[in-house]
């Protein structure tokens, strides 16, 4: 067992070799980076685990990275199942964890992404910490930077979208609602005090759950502006950047349960986030209300 303190970064992948190897690339670079540090606090650890995929990715990773850590599953975990995979892999391997980063392999990392994000960690102990994001083409611009939402009516507000990350100092980070999966970091007491995501009520979008029962037992979120990810959204859940969308597919999207607009995604949601059975009825009426409003101008507005 290692003696270092070990820090595990887990990625889920699935039959998409080639933007795995871009994302595995940038995620690699900055974790050699880090622990090419000899004034580190910790070792990072990459796990990666394959989710059953058929197109040679197990193979690929195998040969091309074998310092990693490669599960390979049967591919029914989905995102929530995958991941718990890979932090019961972290916790029976490691024998001084620290904490888990969730990443995604539809990403882009700048070299200190993990340099930057374990500064947060170090700055602000026992929290749990995401990264905001960006894209390639704005790389400056925040697409997002936390989230508000009114606890009670569900109003939502993401914060300092649009705003120009120079604007921060070294070292910002905010509060935030609830906390995205990409860049996530979780420290290890959090799992023995409240369990792993929970796979049967969020199959898909487990990031959703974990973070607000987190925040229920004590822990703070927080948004690191320093380790920014840069999101591809062309890999993205097609129905859910689609603009203009039939009536078949507005129906897909509250049924899938990949789709963040889904029903069973919004109950549970609404579920997990509030406190008591009269704060879920208004959470979780008005928060419907907001997903079949947006789903239905989607339907409504004209092509472009």
């Amino acid at each position: 067992m290692d003696v270092e303190k070990v820090i595990s970064l887990i990625i889920p992948i699935y039959n998409r070799l080639e933007v795995t190897k871009q994302g595995l690339f940038y995620i690699s670079q900055s974790v050699m980076l880090y622990n090419a540090n000899v004034s580190r606090n910790y070792s990072v650890k990459i796990i990666v685990v394959d989710d059953g995929s058929t197109d040679g990715s197990y193979e690929w990773i195998a040969k091309a990275y074998p310092e990693i850590n490669l599960i390979k599953s049967k591919g029914d975990l989905w995102w929530t199942g995958a991941i718990n995979m890979g932090i019961k892999h972290a916790l029976n391997t490691f024998g001084n964890l620290e904490g888990v980063i969730l990443q995604n392999d539809d990403i882009i990392v700048n070299i200190d992404w993990v340099n930057n994000l374990i500064a947060a960690i170090t700055n602000n102990r026992n929290c749990l910490i995401g990264c905001a994001t960006s894209t390639q083409k704005n790389k400056e611009i925040l697409t997002y930077g936390g989230r508000k939402m009114n606890a009670w009516f569900a109003t939502e507000k993401i914060i300092n979208g649009g705003v120009n990350r120079n604007k921060f100092p070294v070292g910002h980070v905010v509060s935030s609602f609830d906390l995205y999966g990409r860049g996530l970091y979780i420290p290890v007491e959090v799992f023995s005090k409240i369990g792993l995501f929970n796979n049967n009520r969020f199959k898909h979008r487990g990031d959703m759950d974990l973070p607000l029962r987190a925040k229920k037992a004590g822990y703070d979120l927080l948004v690191c502006y320093d380790a920014v990810v840069y999101e591809l959204p062309e890999f993205t859940y097609s129905l859910d950047i689609k603009q203009k969308i039939s009536i078949k597919e507005a129906i897909y999207l509250l049924t899938d349960f990949r789709s963040s607009n889904n029903l069973k995604l919004i109950f549970y949601y609404s579920l997990v986030a509030t406190n008591n059975p009269i704060q879920f009825v208004v959470f979780f009426t008005s928060n419907l209300f907001y997903n079949l409003r947006r789903v239905l101008w989607r339907v409504l507005t004209p092509f472009a």
